[in-house]
């Protein structure tokens, strides 16, 4: 039931658009509903009008990350010995015999944060998180392309632990737990984007652990800078989707008393 509604219910999403459509449309050929019709299918043009414009997805990121957006310095680390990085997403594409994995641009920012942060620190533990998810085309361990990226970062392989078993944040608070006990680590830092460190946090704290937040960029730089901040585009709708997306998995999460009480 939950991949349904992350598949065609997330506002800002293109099953969300058609089948809002089709419902007005529907409305429209009733008598009875033609005047809800009229009023479904203009609130559907004005919020993704809404949702198509920078000035959206960065409300709802600014919220989302708050608290969540400074990197950390030298006398934050003291006493760190191990990084835990989340996944952000991968494709894999493969022709013949040839495999290419292909993260996202949100796992690569979260990956170079974490080779930073093990530069900064005395040859600490690097455990890398995810699975696949065939339904986005993810068929190989997304922790694979981020250790191979790490270890380009100049980070030991022998230094580096997987954990690809796992395909959501709670499985991934579940499956670490006993990684990081078996390597003796208990001060950690956690990687993953501002707007999902919320989330992460509390479903990590909820699971007994106590990471220190770590958060990557949540954008390459200079992104979307020469669009107007006012102006629809295809990139911010798909950003606005994301944040949405993330809201609604704060949503459920609360629901299935997967959080920590704040």
């Amino acid at each position: 039931m939950i991949e349904i509604i992350k598949e065609y219910f997330v506002p800002g999403s293109i099953p969300f658009l058609l089948i809002g459509m089709a419902l007005g449309v529907i409305l429209l050929y009733r008598r009875s509903s033609a005047t809800w019709g009229k009023r479904w299918l203009t609130l559907l043009v004005v919020l993704y009008l809404a949702l198509s414009t920078p000035l959206s997805f960065k409300a709802m990121e600014s919220a989302l990350g708050r608290g969540y957006t400074d990197r950390l310095d030298a006398e934050e680390l003291e006493g760190v010995t191990g990084i835990v990085i989340l996944g952000g997403g991968s494709i894999t594409l493969r022709s013949d015999r040839e495999e290419m994995n292909i993260l996202s641009d949100a796992g690569i920012l979260r990956v170079w944060e974490g080779v930073r942060l093990y530069h900064n620190l005395d040859e600490a533990w690097v455990f890398v998180s995810g699975g696949v998810n065939e339904r986005v085309g993810m068929t190989t361990p997304e922790s694979l392309p981020m250790r191979d990226m790490l270890i380009d970062g100049g980070v030991p392989a022998s230094r580096i632990l997987l954990e690809s078993s796992s395909s959501n944040t709670f499985e991934q608070a579940l499956n670490l737990g006993p990684l990081l006990e078996a390597r003796g680590v208990e001060r950690f830092v956690m990687v993953t984007s501002p707007s999902h460190m919320r989330r992460a946090m509390a479903t990590f704290t909820a699971q007994g652990l106590d990471p220190i937040p770590a958060p990557s960029k949540q954008h390459p730089d200079d992104f979307l800078a020469d669009r107007s901040v006012f102006l629809p585009n295809s990139q911010a709708l798909e950003e606005s989707r994301m944040a949405m997306r993330e809201i609604m998995a704060l949503l459920y999460y609360g629901l299935r008393g997967w959080l920590s009480s704040p």
